[in-house]
């Protein structure tokens, strides 16, 4: 979504096909990145930071990246399976949550997250130097600096 975004505008503004094509890749990396960070804050969010409950990924059955890193584990892993893949009340997604907190599953999605985020800063280095490819910049390089 983010990616189609970012290449309809430059589209629209009548940009080089290198600049599109740059747009293109940085939205789709950013979109990536975007993703992970929402991944990683559903596991050590607060409601208050999310504006939704914590955990609800976990609640909703999707599986995210730092679980799907937590599965691999093994003591993690097995903990996790005897929990999911049926409903789960709070009880269930707080302690599921616990286990991926201690598991390597949050370090290895910020690892993930923030090479996306790299990638995304870097797919701009074909733009012009100027204020939009700066900001975009930011925004990318910004997006893990406030997680854990």
């Amino acid at each position: 979504l983010i990616a189609a975004s970012a290449r309809i505008g430059a589209l629209t503004s009548g940009m080089s096909p290198d600049h599109v094509e740059a747009l293109d890749n940085f939205g789709l990396a950013f979109g990536m990145a975007f993703q992970v960070r929402d991944d990683i804050l559903d596991i050590v969010g607060t409601e208050e930071q999310l504006g939704k409950p914590a955990g609800n990924d976990l609640v909703e059955g999707v599986y995210t990246l730092p679980v799907i890193h937590a599965l691999r584990e093994n003591t993690a892993g097995r903990e996790l399976r005897g929990l999911l893949g049926k409903p789960i009340e709070t009880p269930e997604r707080d302690k599921a949550r616990d286990i991926v907190r201690a598991s390597n599953g949050v370090d290895a999605s910020l690892e993930a997250g923030r090479s996306w985020a790299a990638k995304a800063s870097r797919s701009l280095d074909v733009l012009p130097r100027g204020e939009m490819a700066s900001q975009l910049r930011r925004l990318s390089e910004g997006l893990f600096e406030d997680l854990v």
